[in-house]
């Protein structure tokens, strides 16, 4: 999984869920500059996905999940950022990113993709994504640089 500086700012920690889990980090998402050689890897966290508090928090998240849609679906009239997390694959390979959380189209969640992928290909910074709510890990809600709910998955 990676994280941009403007998530590890706002988050305390990073929790992943897959056999192994990649977690590192970009620059800042709002800058095309990329990560100095080796930055990436330098974050990296591997994660028990059997982890028992993991595994309550990942319960959590489903069971708030419908706060996170009422609130994006009002997202023109509150004016938060809202952000959501899930594992994008190719092959036998899997990254757990962050990525914007611009609508909801049916029962998906669509957006950008808010991190740089350590080992994945198939996928960019800022790569359009359309997510299926039941593949959401986490999720979490800004007023600019304040958290106001979610974030429920953190590790130090």
């Amino acid at each position: 999984m990676i994280f941009s500086p403007r998530h590890l700012f706002r988050l305390s920690g990073l929790a992943l869920c897959t056999f192994i889990v990649l977690i590192s980090c970009k620059s800042t998402p709002e800058s095309s500059d990329k990560e100095s050689e080796g930055g990436n890897e330098a974050n990296i966290v591997q994660l028990d996905p059997t982890d028992s508090a993991y595994q309550r928090q990942l319960q959590n998240v489903k069971d708030s999940l419908g706060y996170f849609i009422a609130l994006l679906k009002a997202k023109n009239e509150n004016h938060f950022d809202f952000f959501a997390k899930a594992a994008f694959t190719e092959g036998d390979k899997a990254e757990h990113m962050w990525f914007s959380a611009d609508s909801l189209v049916g029962n998906k969640v669509v957006g950008l993709l808010d991190n740089e992928p350590v080992e994945l290909k198939n996928v960019i910074y800022k790569d359009p994504v359309k997510i299926d709510l039941g593949l959401i890990e986490d999720w979490a809600i800004y007023d600019k640089d304040s958290l106001v709910a979610g974030n429920f998955i953190t590790y130090e």
